[in-house]
């Protein structure tokens, strides 16, 4: 029993990757070795990182009997591809020396690894699937398997900056064209986890526009993961809105479809995932409260509550929040030209709301009413106030597109 797995496969991995690559045929043996002497996958993975990271050292570990396993297997890898460099040769008398081995021994050690090595499966180093020991092409992806030209890598470099996508390969209908754009982004990158190879496309302008041709591809796939300046963010919060973004793109007039004009159901906000519509049953016409106001202190007066209202859409939008197409400065111009207060008595553009019962913060409203002869009293509870029309929706975004400089035929198509 090896007693520290990751460090004595990690002294294995070293040198077999000393001039930079690791062969199919050196990848075959540590995967054999792997399974002889029954290492976790994840110690085994875990050895390839250390190797790679550029911090390990050959390091004796275990008895003498292990060392000159550790040696012996060393040995192995190192002649699996007939392509031992100088800085493997190296490495290899540098480590038997640390452990008390002489050349002599060295040198009869090697004719007895030699004499006894067996070729192995060969694992492609671009998709890690096992092919047959003189294999000179992958039987699934087409690599070449004889020469050592893949640098292998087990994990990413995750970029500091700009948007990053990775994914593992998949039979799904989308993955070759995932391929083809992640190769044309900004930096591509690939490794191997398991036996399945990832994949990396980098965006360095941090616009996840950008990134959309590639997420459209990666749809129902599950491996696959986000990272924006270098953080691993979900990937469902964050692309919540790509099927609401694809319809804007194929709108006949998209403006419109982000105001919900093709739906018959306005919004301010240029958003119709706010779920805030310009209608009489709409409930953030409700968020504010009632005062008295006049000479004796008999009339109503509304005063919206503003910050309810943005905590309410800023929730409402969060899911969408990276949508190219949002403009967070347009709802906060909406939100500033929103009427302070609103007198549903006189202003013909606002009326009260109604309730049969009385609700927390409602007033008691009484309307006369006189016709044929006859007078009519309505009784009612009101917490809050409904548009009438669309005159006050107009006056309000106008004005927000008038200061956000939005093109004017854009604010017309809209509002006509």
């Amino acid at each position: 029993m090896i007693p520290e797995p990751v460090p004595f496969l990690a002294n294995i991995a070293l040198v077999a990757r000393a001039d930079g690559v690791l062969s199919a045929s050196e990848l075959g043996q540590l995967e054999a070795i792997r399974k002889e002497y029954r290492f976790k996958k994840s110690d085994f993975n875990a050895a390839l990182r250390l190797a790679e990271g550029g911090t390990h050292k050959l390091t004796p570990i275990g008895t003498f009997a292990d060392q000159v396993k550790n040696l012996e297997l060393i040995l192995r890898v190192a002649h699996s591809d007939d392509d031992l460099d100088e800085t493997e040769t190296q490495l290899i008398a540098d480590f038997s020396r640390s452990i008390g081995i002489q050349q002599e021994q060295l040198d009869r050690l090697l004719k007895e690894v030699i004499s006894t090595l067996k070729p192995v499966d060969k694992l492609c180093p671009s998709c890690g699937i096992d092919n047959s020991p003189d294999a000179k092409f992958c039987q699934k992806c087409g690599s070449p398997l004889e020469s050592a030209v893949t640098d292998v890598k087990v994990q990413f470099e995750i970029p500091p900056k700009g948007v990053a996508v990775e994914f593992a390969e998949s039979t799904a209908a989308g993955y070759p064209g995932a391929l083809k754009l992640a190769k044309q982004s900004d930096g591509y990158q690939s490794c191997l986890k398991g036996k399945k190879t990832w994949h990396m496309a980098h965006y360095a302008s941090g616009s996840l526009s950008d990134a959309l041709p590639l997420v459209d591809h990666l749809s129902g796939m599950r491996n696959r993961n986000l990272y924006i300046d270098g953080k691993e963010e979900d990937w469902h919060e964050v692309f919540g809105f790509t099927w609401c973004s694809s319809q804007h793109d194929t709108a006949y007039r998209p403006i419109e479809y982000c105001f919900g004009k093709d739906e018959n159901r306005l919004n301010l906000w240029g958003c119709k995932m706010a779920r805030m519509d310009w209608t009489e049953w709409a409930d953030w016409f409700s968020y504010g409260q009632w005062e008295k106001t006049g000479p004796a202190g008999n009339q109503a007066l509304w005063r919206f509550d503003k910050e309810q209202i943005h905590h309410e859409l800023a929730t409402n939008l969060f899911r969408f929040r990276f949508c190219p197409h949002m403009n967070t400065e347009l709802a906060k111009a909406v939100i500033h030209y929103i009427p302070e207060t609103v007198s549903p008595a006189s202003d013909p553009n606002w009326t009260f709301s109604r309730h049969h019962e009385a609700v927390p913060g409602a007033i008691k409203v009484t309307e006369t009413e006189k016709g044929s002869g006859f007078t009519y009293t309505d009784e009612y509870w009101s917490n809050g106030v409904r548009p009438k029309g669309l005159q006050v929706f107009v006056e309000i975004l106008s004005k927000a597109f008038q200061e956000l400089a939005i093109p004017v035929d854009s604010a017309v198509a809209l509002l006509e």
